[in-house]
Parts: structure tokens; C-alpha cells; sequence
């Protein structure tokens, strides 16, 4: 069961990935060594709530692990600008994760400030000898985050921006339209596809993933107040063997099978 008990843990390196974008590290071995990819942790800032961040790397033999975060409002502009040495309540790790098969190809799907746990799952592919396909979206060329990152952990890579300047114009889901086109059907029959980023991506994701016939899983990004389950404010609209629920992102998520959700 995932744990929601509160370190607090010492920042001990950070990377600014352009203005908008910041990597925190942290030392957190109980965290580095529990994570599994898709997971999240919920960071306590001097704001009333905390601010919930999924997992991006973790080192499990240094028990250090890092997330990314993108600059938005006073409580991530506050955890952004934090320095080396300073102490954070942190819970986690948080939620259920993706489910990772071996004898299954990987394709994630990452739009926006979801490309950043999406990289923990290519790093889990790589140590399990998993094949694994890198699909990143991005508003444009300038947005861009992690490219070299992507590149040195997946197998291949497909980065597509809206306005140009990539591998190709167009956004996430038309990237994986084109990934899977070149497939023969017993490849992409024996691939399942890893989505995180903003609703109506996850949506066009799953579209696709509908047509071309591939298993589909994705991470929300549900708005979360507690961040394990008491809340409640984070409850999405499923239907599972015909029975529509209300889940709770933090807890049965924040990964759910795509065709379980009643998109908007």
C-alpha cells in the first residue's frame, strides 16, 4: 500500500531548466527505494495546501530522487526558488503507479509539465531491459524541456511541437498517431501506451489509442488537497464493468486505464 508518511527531507541540488522550469533533488532514501513510476509526492510550502508533484528520477542507491516543476502560482514559485540545504515536509510516495509489463513495448506520451514522470518510467524500462518509446509534446520549440534527457534514457524518440521546430509540428496525440502508423499490427497489438499531461491531451491520447486498437493507461493531473484520500476534492468520473464511480486521483490513482475515464 502506498505510504503517507512525512519526511522531512533535505534539498540537496537544483537545476533550473529554463525560466519556467526547475528540478528539485532530494535525499529521501525510505522515497528512492518505494517509488515506482507514476507515483507522486506532496511538497508543504508555507501555503495553506500542499502542492503535489509526480516522481520524475530516483537514484536507489544514493536515496536521492528529484521532481520538476513548472513555475505557476505562489506555492510553486516558493518550492521552485528553494536553495541547497533547505528542509521540506514531504509525503510519499503517493498513489498508484503505471503498470509495467516485460514482455510489453512501452510507448509514453508526455504533454507539458507531464513529460517529467514520464522519464522515471524510461528509466525503470531501461534498468528491466523493457523496449521503450519516447513520445513528447510541446507548445513549441522554446517550451521544450528534458530533450537530452528523453534521448539518453529511451530507445528512440519522437518530439513534436505545435508550432515547428522539432522532430515534427503537430502535438502529442498526432505524434503517437504517427509512431503507431509505422507499426506493423503484431507491434502495436504488444505495446501499451503511458500518457501524462492536461485532460484534452490525455483525451486525444486515449482517441487514438482507442482506433488503433492499444491499451491505453494515464496519469491525472487532478487538482488534490490532502493528497491520500480524506478530501475527497480530487474525485474522477469512472466506469468499470458497467458501473459508473467516482475514484479518488490521489488514492486509485492517478494512473487509471484510459477507458475507464468519462472524459469531459
Amino acid at each position: 500500500m502506498p505510504s503517507h508518511r512525512e519526511y522531512h527531507l533535505t534539498l540537496c541540488d537544483r537545476e533550473e531548466l529554463d525560466a519556467n522550469h526547475v528540478v528539485l533533488t532530494f535525499i529521501g532514501p525510505e522515497i528512492a527505494a518505494a517509488a515506482q513510476p507514476g507515483q507522486f509526492v506532496s511538497l508543504a510550502c508555507s501555503r495553506f495546501l500542499r502542492r503535489p508533484f509526480g516522481i520524475m528520477a530516483v537514484e536507489r542507491e544514493t536515496g536521492r530522487f528529484q521532481v520538476g516543476i513548472r513555475r505557476q502560482g505562489e506555492g510553486s514559485n516558493e518550492l521552485a526558488d528553494l536553495q541547497p540545504g533547505a528542509e521540506v515536509s514531504i509525503l510519499g510516495p503517493l498513489g498508484n503507479g503505471f503498470k509495467i509489463e516485460s514482455d510489453r513495448q512501452i510507448i509514453t506520451v508526455g504533454g507539458g509539465t507531464g513529460v517529467f514522470p514520464l522519464l522515471f518510467v524510461h528509466q525503470a524500462c531501461s534498468e528491466r531491459e523493457i523496449p521503450h518509446l519516447a513520445v513528447c509534446g510541446y507548445r513549441s520549440s522554446e517550451d521544450s524541456i528534458l530533450l537530452e534527457e528523453f534521448a539518453e534514457t529511451a530507445d528512440s524518440c519522437l518530439f513534436a511541437s505545435d508550432s515547428g521546430g522539432l522532430d515534427m509540428t503537430g502535438n502529442a496525440a498526432e505524434a503517437l498517431e504517427q509512431v503507431l502508423t509505422i507499426m506493423d499490427e503484431a507491434e502495436r497489438f504488444s505495446s501499451v501506451v503511458l500518457a501524462c499531461g492536461p485532460e484534452p491531451m490525455l483525451k486525444l491520447v486515449a482517441e487514438v489509442c482507442t482506433r488503433n486498437k492499444v491499451e491505453c493507461q494515464v496519469s491525472l493531473e487532478s487538482r488534490m488537497a490532502c493528497g491520500f484520500g480524506v478530501c475527497l476534492c480530487c474525485a474522477v468520473a469512472t466506469e468499470r464493468d458497467g458501473e459508473a464511480r467516482h475514484e479518488r486521483c490521489c488514492v486509485e490513482g492517478p494512473v487509471f486505464p484510459a477507458e475507464a475515464i468519462q472524459w469531459k
